[in-house]
């Protein structure tokens, strides 16, 4: 058997926010109990993304493809099972509680997801501004963008619901401005 043949890719399922403490943690464990033989890679799934601001000024910084989970590139072995489960913050592996890989296939679509580069006009929704619903129970609903947040890519928008202004959170896909 080829050494790069039985590495597969792991979907670990943690605490949203802590993808990065986890993955420096289960490095710092893999060091410490001699297991780099058994576990190659862990990694983050993250992009760069080029956010453009209010003055025109282009940015770039890291966004999480899939918040709350890590890649981890292992040797299907109870060993590394063990360490990956018990380790703290982590909920457990995608899909069922035994560690199952995820195809060559998808690891290479995620993977290749990781290269690209996403440009974001920051400017995108403002405060006042007039949207339509696109999605969710209020398709098709006129709305005045009360806050936006830009970190969530979410809204709060008013809407009139009854002949009353209902405050309606919806995220920036959900949306198109007028």
């Amino acid at each position: 058997m080829n050494v790069n043949n039985k590495y597969r890719w792991f979907i670990v399922h943690v605490f949203t926010g802590q993808e990065k403490n986890i993955c420096k943690y289960l490095a710092e464990q893999r060091k410490k109990k001699k297991m780099d033989n058994l576990i190659e890679q862990i990694l983050v799934p993250e992009r760069m993304i080029k956010v453009r601001d209010r003055k025109g000024e282009i940015k770039s910084k890291e966004k999480r493809l899939y918040p709350g989970y890590i890649m981890v590139h292992a040797v299907e072995n109870d060993a590394v099972t063990q360490l990956i489960a018990e380790s703290p913050k982590v909920m457990g592996f995608l899909g069922k509680k035994a560690a199952q890989p995820i195809t060559d296939e998808e690891a290479e679509k995620i993977l290749g997801l990781m290269e690209t580069i996403e440009e974001v006009n920051d400017t995108r929704f403002l405060e006042g501004q007039t949207i339509r619903i696109i999605d969710g129970p209020f398709t098709d609903f006129n709305g005045s963008i009360k806050e936006s947040n830009r970190e969530k890519e979410r809204l709060v928008v008013m809407v009139t619901v009854f002949g009353r202004s209902t405050p309606v959170e919806l995220s920036y896909n959900q949306v198109e401005l007028i």
